[in-house]
């Protein structure tokens, strides 16, 4: 007994190690994340797609004090009577043109006049306006109007 050890591979005179049946010394406990990951993509993806097609639509709270702000536009309007206001002043016909010509020359980038002309008025008032506005240097009228009761905006 001199010459054999006990138990094998034991170390200090002990019995040997149990070891499971065919495995090594190689085993590992890591945890295996490579499932947990395909599934956060996918979920990743899914939401990704489904975001953008939900409708967010938000209630803005109304101001009760707050003043609008004025914009910053040369408007002129023509009233039934075929009476001149440029920027809610009355102008007659014959400083039409020179009013214009002082409004555009403050904004030498902007050449774009709004035209508010009623309804009842004479369409030769309103091509008197649109010949002053075009000596005075304004190169587009946009027409302001007014939505009927009861029609659908567009967006």
């Amino acid at each position: 007994m001199a010459g054999t050890r006990l138990g094998g591979d034991a170390a200090f005179g002990g019995s040997a190690v149990p070891r499971v049946a065919g495995g090594g010394s190689d085993v590992t406990a890591d945890i295996n994340v490579t499932p947990m990951i395909d599934v956060m993509l996918v979920l990743l993806i899914i939401f990704m797609v489904v975001t953008p097609a939900l409708a967010f639509e938000a209630k803005l709270p109304k101001a009760k004090t707050a003043a609008p702000e004025k914009e910053e536009r040369v408007t002129l309007g023509i009233d039934k009577q075929g009476k001149f206001f440029v920027d809610d002043k009355p102008v007659s016909d014959a400083e039409l043109e020179n009013r214009l010509r002082e409004a555009y020359a403050k904004r030498p980038d902007d050449h774009v006049l709004y035209l508010k002309a009623d309804d009842n008025s004479k369409y030769s008032r309103t091509l008197t306006a649109i010949t002053a506005a075009s000596n005075a240097g304004v190169r587009r009228i946009g027409a302001i109007t007014e939505m009927p009761k009861g029609a659908p905006i567009a967006k």
